[in-house]
């Protein structure tokens, strides 16, 4: 009983110890108070603003319940349990960019002289030629609960207003490369540039069907997106560049120049046709005018003429002594004569050469006048 009680410790009756215990139990109740405080806070975090979100402009919200989806928001605030209960995607609904390249890797400004199969990007056309393109893609997300369940997206596909990388995976042959929205545009749309550039022709592709070319393309890239039905539609697709290989651009480009010169030569020979048109058909209007004017002229003077032969048979028929018409017709016919005839001073000389010819002398002119001046003076004739 002894041994026993010499092992137990022998209580401290002397209080020295009493302040350091007193101070351990009030640390502990602050310890104690400090973590009630906590966890209360954590409560109250849990059930107020730990659930809460709001949906920022051309975003939408995806909310998961232990990995299944149980809404999808695109305006306002909500609440819901938090993590790990709930988790809240982010996936952005703005039009976004992708630029998709057929062209050689080397960067160093010099023409490749060879391009490698599966190492070099290059299309073929029908006509068994080589080009190289660049295209960008601008697309949006309609559907983002299909863009994140059909898609390998990231776990949060939003990443400062952009779409977030690709997943990077290795598959079973050890072969590395992408998985997601990127990597499925890009292929879509280098599926459907191989197809619609075999139809075509280099020389179309290179000058004068380029905008048939991007829409072909365009429509073929939209069918492929639309059969993957992961909520994504193309909103616009944009040939930028198309050009030969570097090391046959300089015999292209002879060619193109060209079929430039052709075509400024085809111009000009147009434009010359349109000209010689006009003129020609400027001067036939001229000749029809002229033609015209002259046809009523003579019309008005051989209607004169008519009325005053009726109006010299009327008169002649009427008057008893037709010698006097006579006379005024042979006067007349006399005036006529004269005026063809050499002027010699007041002389006039009558008569042709085989018969007598008659001198009359002119007697009182009548001074010379400009035409603007009126005639003054009275003249007579004489034999």
């Amino acid at each position: 009983m002894e041994q026993q009680r010499d092992l137990e410790p022998e209580f401290d009756r002397s209080g020295r110890y009493e302040s350091g215990l007193r101070s351990l139990v009030k640390s502990l109740r602050w310890a104690f108070g400090f973590l009630l405080v906590c966890v209360i806070g954590m409560v109250i975090y849990f059930f107020t603003w730990g659930g809460y979100f709001s949906v920022e402009p051309q975003q939408a919200v995806i909310v998961l319940r232990f990995g299944k989806v149980i809404g999808c928001f695109e305006s306002g605030g909500h609440w819901f349990f938090p993590y790990p209960v709930n988790r809240f995607v982010r996936v952005q609904t703005n039009p976004q960019t992708l630029n998709v390249e057929f062209s050689s890797p080397n960067r160093s400004g010099e023409p490749v002289i060879s391009l490698t199969p599966g190492v070099d990007n290059y299309l073929l056309t029908g006509d068994a030629n080589i080009v190289q393109s660049s295209w960008r893609v601008v697309y949006r997300v309609v559907n983002p609960v299909k863009f994140y369940t059909v898609l390998s997206t990231a776990l949060q596909p939003s990443e400062n207003g952009e779409m977030a990388p690709d997943v990077e995976v290795i598959d079973a042959d050890g072969f590395a490369g992408t998985r997601g929205p990127q990597a499925l545009l890009s292929n879509c749309l280098r599926q459907a540039a191989i197809q619609v550039t075999a139809h075509y022709q280099v020389d179309g592709l290179l000058a004068s069907r380029q905008g048939q070319y991007n829409a072909d393309v365009r429509r073929r890239f939209s069918e492929l997106v639309d059969a993957a039905d992961c909520g994504i539609v193309i909103e616009d697709l944009t040939l930028t560049r198309i050009a030969p290989p570097g090391i046959t651009l300089a015999a292209f480009s002879q060619v193109t120049a060209a079929s430039t010169t052709k075509s400024t030569l085809l111009e000009e020979a147009k434009n010359y046709q349109t000209n010689v048109e006009n003129d020609t058909a400027a001067q036939e209007a001229e000749i029809l005018a002229l033609a015209s004017t002259y046809r009523n002229n003579l019309i008005a003077t051989l209607r004169a003429e008519t009325n005053y032969f009726l109006a010299i048979n009327e008169e002649y028929q009427k008057r008893s002594n037709r010698s006097t018409v006579l006379m005024a017709l042979y006067t007349a016919a006399l005036t006529e004569a004269i005026q063809g005839q050499e002027i010699t001073g007041d002389r006039f000389v009558l008569g042709s050469s085989n018969r007598k010819k008659q001198l009359r002398v002119l007697l009182s002119p009548e001074p010379k006048t400009t035409p603007n001046e009126p005639s003054k003076g009275t003249g007579s004739e004489n034999e």
